[in-house]
């Protein structure tokens, strides 16, 4: 049987994690709005220290998350936190569910002039088809951005 990670371990564990980075785990529970996981390479078994919400579980529109994952699933997913007072980790899975699209969006910069088609307008903005973008991704300018 697995001895119980100490809370220092534990924290010496997370302490490990970069936000953005992708990691991976074994899904051990499926919640109504979140699913835990236990993360590789954690220095004792059984624990769930990685949360997936529901809504970043994947791109794919479900109504609970186990029409997406099962117990025992392996997922590959990016940090987008650690939260020390619960001692867990905040990921996504959908952030890591279509390599071309991330590898397209971890090119990007921040106040990089981007050039594309203007895919359709909304009275509350414009979706824009990026020049170079997998095909499945859109930009977003909104209105008061567009003068």
């Amino acid at each position: 049987m697995t001895q119980p990670l100490s809370s220092e371990r534990l924290k010496a564990f997370l302490n490990t994690m970069r936000v953005g980075e992708v990691r991976t785990g074994r899904v051990i529970s499926i919640e109504d709005r979140e699913v835990l996981v236990e993360l590789d390479g954690l220095p004792g078994a059984g624990m769930a220290v990685g949360c997936i919400p529901h809504g970043d579980l994947t791109r794919k529109a479900t109504a609970h998350p186990s029409e997406a994952v099962s117990i025992g699933q392996q997922l590959a997913f990016e940090v987008i936190g650690v939260d020390w007072q619960q001692e867990r980790v905040w990921a996504s899975a959908a952030a890591c569910e279509d390599q071309a699209l991330r590898a397209f969006l971890l090119g990007l910069r921040r106040g990089a002039t981007h050039q594309g088609r203007v895919a359709s307008v909304h009275n509350f903005g414009v979706f824009v088809n990026l020049d170079g973008e997998p095909d499945q991704c859109t930009g977003f300018i909104r209105i008061p951005e567009l003068s």
